[in-house]
């Protein structure tokens, strides 16, 4: 409340709360302590910029983790280097991970915020359907139903994106 009255102490009072976990978060999935420091910072700074226009939809570590995922998929799309941490060191066709893994994130941005967040809670930052049904803010079996619809969804998106069917199982 202290942050949407454009006070200071709020907004550090957010971060206190939330800054460990946008890091872990930005750390699982850039793999670079200094991108995963770079994306929590920017995260903060946009969600300060931001947060009068935060509506209250959603709570308001969803609305800091969707900014904090952008902000991911950014620095890895404008970085080359940061482009290589995508890569699977298998060596058995890893040049196309990196595209592989851009178009799963074209195709995961024209989701539904829901959507996008059940599959990258579970399956990308692989947390436990309870855990990611708390950060949504839903029930655990209405969590089950999300990801059913959301794998489908996905399924499809990726199938009109001009993949086969099959190869949504692979990403």
């Amino acid at each position: 409340k202290l942050a949407l009255q454009g006070r200071e102490d709020g907004f550090r009072g957010i971060f206190a709360n939330h800054g460990d976990f946008l890091f872990t978060h930005a750390l699982r999935f850039l793999k670079s302590r200094e991108l995963a420091e770079d994306a929590v910072q920017e995260t903060m700074t946009a969600a300060f910029r931001s947060l009068a226009a935060f509506r209250g939809d959603a709570r308001l570590r969803t609305w800091l983790y969707r900014i904090l995922r952008n902000n991911c998929l950014r620095l890895i799309g404008k970085n080359p280097a940061a482009q290589q941490i995508l890569v699977e060191p298998s060596g058995n066709g890893s040049e196309n991970k990196v595209e592989q893994r851009l178009d799963v994130a074209e195709i995961l941005d024209r989701m539904p915020e829901r959507d996008r967040s059940i599959l990258l809670l579970t399956y990308w930052d692989e947390l436990s359907l309870k855990e990611a049904a708390g950060i949504l803010d839903i029930s655990e079996n209405n969590a089950k139903i999300v990801l059913f619809r959301a794998r489908k969804r996905f399924a499809e998106l990726w199938q009109s994106h001009g993949r086969k069917e099959g190869n949504a199982n692979e990403v």
